[in-house]
């Protein structure tokens, strides 16, 4: 690869900046018409990627300035495999490298061709393993979607670079951008650059620098597997999801309290009215009381307690087969959504409809089933007693 295809790598890198300033400030002028939320924690599984990448690298070693740094350009190559565990941080390993090109003088290092003089040009065999942590600053600072068309990524890594002729093992730290562009749900197109720093002896000339380093300029494929992409997140910390338990474990009790004044109250007015039903001479029932069945905040499902009190109302049912009872399922209006608390005022209603035919043998063809949903205050002007199923004879 030449200076001119370098050339147009890092004008290609350029135009992925311009990309992302464009994106963040487009971006930030649809910010009230773009969702903002929080995304779930993935699972290990979740969120994988592999991938590949060719494209150029130029070795800055002891002697780089003696020549011209064009003709130390080669090729390299590279394979990684990594994971992100939020939208906007990942990890990946990557492994790649192929040749390397320098200066030396007075054939030194890997010298293979004279080029002037004293100077002579090198070129070794050179593998690198090494580990990035990345950041998607475009999540970062924009917010997740996951239908964006371009991702600015930069990344920091640490690794080992493996000279193939003097078997050297060095350490080396690495700083790189990637510039991502989404193909579609699992394919990225990737323009990436990189540079490492790493220490004196790789090129096979000791004694000069303390330092040296590459720079590479690549363009890669991004495999991601499945499952990909992030759930919307609750938006609830777990500071405020103990404080909703808390009080809903309060509003339990007062229930519980009201449910028993209400019982309490409901047996006074038994015992102050006529214990024998007015009937009509052909055995049937001309009047009857109504029954309150309790309901907890969104349950659907009786106490013992309330099914035990039932009882009694199902042999009244079941001694007069020739009665209809209407069994009406109720929901508070002040919380929950309409289509909720219309399902769940059905939910109570079945409740109380299975419990006297299945429990308490009451013929089926004596019971009328009705919901209303959610309502406005029924009884002493607390919603907590909307939680309920009436049963009512049919006259």
């Amino acid at each position: 690869m030449n200076m001119k295809s370098i050339c147009m790598l890092g004008i290609a890198l350029m135009t992925g900046m311009h990309l992302f300033a464009q994106d963040t400030t487009v971006n930030k002028e649809k910010a009230e018409k773009t969702e903002k939320y929080t995304v779930q924690t993935n699972l290990f599984g979740d969120n994988w990627f592999a991938g590949v990448n060719a494209g150029a690298q130029l070795y800055m070693g002891d002697y780089f300035s003696k020549g011209k740094a064009g003709k130390l350009i080669t090729p390299t190559f590279e394979v990684n495999v990594g994971k992100w565990f939020t939208p906007g941080i990942g990890l990946r390993v990557g492994f790649g490298g192929y040749q390397a090109k320098g200066y030396s003088l007075k054939d030194g290092g890997f010298a293979y061709k004279h080029v002037d003089r004293d100077l002579y040009r090198t070129k070794w065999g050179m593998l690198h393993l090494h580990t990035d942590v990345m950041l998607n600053l475009t999540n970062l600072i924009c917010g997740y979607r996951e239908d964006r068309v371009y991702n600015a990524i930069p990344y920091v890594g640490i690794g080992y670079l493996r000279g193939i002729q003097n078997k050297d093992n060095e350490l080396g730290g690495t700083v790189g951008f990637i510039n991502r562009f989404r193909l579609n749900p699992a394919w990225d197109l990737n323009l990436e650059a990189r540079g490492t720093v790493n220490n004196d002896v790789l090129d096979g000339i000791r004694g000069g620098k303390n330092m040296e380093g590459s720079v590479a300029l690549m363009v890669g494929a991004t495999y991601r597997f499945k499952a990909r992409g992030w759930n919307k997140g609750t938006g609830i910390s777990a500071a405020e999801m103990q404080a909703v338990q808390s009080q809903l474990r309060q509003m339990h009790e007062e229930n519980a309290s009201l449910r028993d004044r209400v019982n309490t109250l409901e047996e006074e007015k038994r015992q102050s009215q006529p214990a024998t039903p007015v009937m009509t001479p052909d055995h049937k029932l001309q009047d009857a009381m109504e029954y309150t069945a309790f309901f907890d905040i969104n349950k659907a499902y009786l106490s013992q307690k309330e099914a035990v009190n039932l009882e009694a109302y199902a042999n009244l049912i079941k001694k007069y087969p020739e009665n209809r009872f209407v069994i009406t399922g109720y929901a508070d209006k002040q919380t929950g959504s309409q289509a909720f608390n219309e399902r769940l005022s059905q939910l109570r209603a079945e409740a109380v409809y299975n419990t006297l035919v299945d429990k308490y043998g009451v013929n089926k063809d004596q019971l009328i089933l009705e919901h209303k949903g959610g309502v406005d205050t029924m009884f002493h002007e607390n919603p907590r007693l909307s939680r309920a199923a009436i049963i009512r004879m049919v006259k």
